[in-house]
């Protein structure tokens, strides 16, 4: 018997988001988001995109971008304390599948609302900076960088 041979990853962060039943689980979410947001008999069509678009971005931001640290334990030992999880995924490298999915995935969503809506100025107005939120962060030139001093400590 071999005693402690067994590799652990130090950090699941890394791990669940690389599977493709996870892609398949996010778009499938974020579907069941638009079919929430356009049974209402009141929303019409472009404002159930705006909808699903506009929460889609803010919890995507509040959850990749804003939260700290590592939800699954202190496996890590304090590693990821001070990153966030866009910053976790995949140890910190850039370009690999599951962050081209997590980055073209809001833009799909971001036109798909355009499109729906018949390109109105309104709906480009109210869903563009929702937009920014989710997409300037997660490029490269913004890893490990907090703008204004936001969540720096």
């Amino acid at each position: 018997m071999q005693v402690g041979t067994a590799t652990v990853e130090s950090n699941p962060n890394a791990n669940y988001l690389e599977s493709r039943y996870f892609w398949i689980a996010y778009t499938a979410s974020v579907c069941f988001l638009h079919f929430m947001c356009s049974c209402f008999p009141f929303v019409s069509t472009s404002t159930a995109w705006l909808l699903t678009l506009n929460v889609h971005n803010i919890g995507n931001f509040w959850i990749m971008h804003y939260i700290r640290g590592s939800p699954f334990g202190a496996a890590d030992q304090g590693d990821n304390r001070r990153l966030t999880h866009w910053e976790q995924i995949n140890h910190g490298q850039q370009w690999t599948n599951t962050r081209k999915f997590l980055i073209i995935f809001p833009v799909i969503l971001f036109l798909m609302c355009q499109h729906y809506s018949g390109y109105t100025l309104e709906v480009l107005l109210l869903s563009s900076p929702s937009f920014l939120l989710t997409f300037i962060p997660k490029q490269p030139f913004m890893h490990m960088k907090r703008l204004f001093g936001f969540n720096k400590y």
